[in-house]
């Protein structure tokens, strides 16, 4: 069941512009999905008055991304499962690597459990990577976490094996061999850099995303490329939002970040002053986030963009 309003009864009424015996006469049309996520979408249509003919037509969806979008001269990205996603969990990855490197019948579920603990732990210990400590670099701390793991798994594993698997992983991870493209990302990057000023990525990971973002094509996209490890700060920190703003001279309301994670994209970007976007499809998380800022994919958002008053 759909509720229908029209021109000014909701949208403060229809533009007429009158030109000689010309009349144009935009107005629109909203309407409600009661089953759906209770937002109000928007079309546009437009009457053409010449003379005794009248011809009507929809307005280009354009018009509402860019009254949407109007305010933002610098929009940022979020990358892992916001624009790229992992091809496979990391358990299962590295199950298979360390079968191409002699060190068979492991068990992904137990690896990836490992994994996680030992991310953790590294985390903990070289936070950010390893970013504010002179013992470690970021090229060492993930060469470090893999052998943790697998000297975990079995510890009567050669160290020059288990070192082999880890270079082996690294490279993998550092290119496009373990990443994929999630649906609906080239469109929507798209239609932002035609649209902002400036487009970026802030990302709460090491250096080794340049190469990721150049091997995945997408590159092109940004403008800069700015990593938890360069910034010294991870997400949700305000310092990890202040570069970009300083280096392009704008003031936090002129900024939009998108991002999967409640906590450290949206709830940061918006207590650094930014707006923010988030694409979840965790119900939990969904509903902290504002009605018109959530989505469950880069596909219903960009949809939204463009048909719907998205409230800032």
């Amino acid at each position: 069941m759909s509720e229908y309003f029209l021109g000014g009864r909701n949208e403060g009424g229809a533009l007429n512009e009158e030109s000689g015996r010309e009349q144009k006469i935009i107005f629109q049309v909203r309407y409600k999905k009661k089953q759906a996520t209770g937002l109000s979408t928007i079309e546009e249509y437009q009457i053409d008055n010449k003379g005794s003919n009248f011809n009507l037509t929809r307005m280009p969806r354009r018009a509402q991304l860019v009254k949407n979008l109007s305010r933002f001269k610098l929009v940022t990205f979020d990358i892992t499962d916001t624009l790229l996603r992992f091809r496979k969990p990391p358990g299962v990855q590295y199950a298979e690597t360390a079968a191409m490197m002699g060190v068979k019948n492991l068990d992904p579920n137990r690896l990836q459990k490992v994994f996680r603990d030992e991310f953790k732990a590294m985390a903990k210990k070289y936070p950010n990577f390893g970013s504010n400590s002179k013992e470690i670099s970021w090229q060492e701390w993930w060469v470090q976490l893999v052998h943790n793991v697998f000297k975990r798994i079995d510890d009567n594993l050669p160290q020059q094996q288990i070192r082999g698997i880890s270079e082996r992983l690294f490279e993998q991870y550092r290119s496009n061999q373990c990443y994929a493209h999630i649906e609906g990302n080239l469109e929507l990057l798209e239609t932002i850099r035609s649209t902002c000023k400036y487009v970026g990525v802030i990302s709460n990971t090491d250096p080794g995303l340049e190469r990721v973002l150049r091997d995945m094509n997408i590159r092109q996209n940004f403008d800069f490329v700015y990593t938890s490890y360069d910034l010294g700060v991870e997400k949700p920190h305000r310092g990890a939002f202040l570069k970009p703003l300083e280096n392009y001279h704008l003031n936090p309301q002129e900024a939009l970040h998108i991002g999967n994670l409640y906590e450290k994209d949206y709830l940061g970007a918006l207590n650094a002053g930014w707006s923010g976007l988030l694409v979840t499809q965790s119900m939990d998380e969904a509903k902290k986030a504002k009605p018109t800022q959530v989505y469950t994919s880069l596909k219903e958002m960009h949809n939204a963009l463009e048909t719907t008053d998205i409230k800032w």
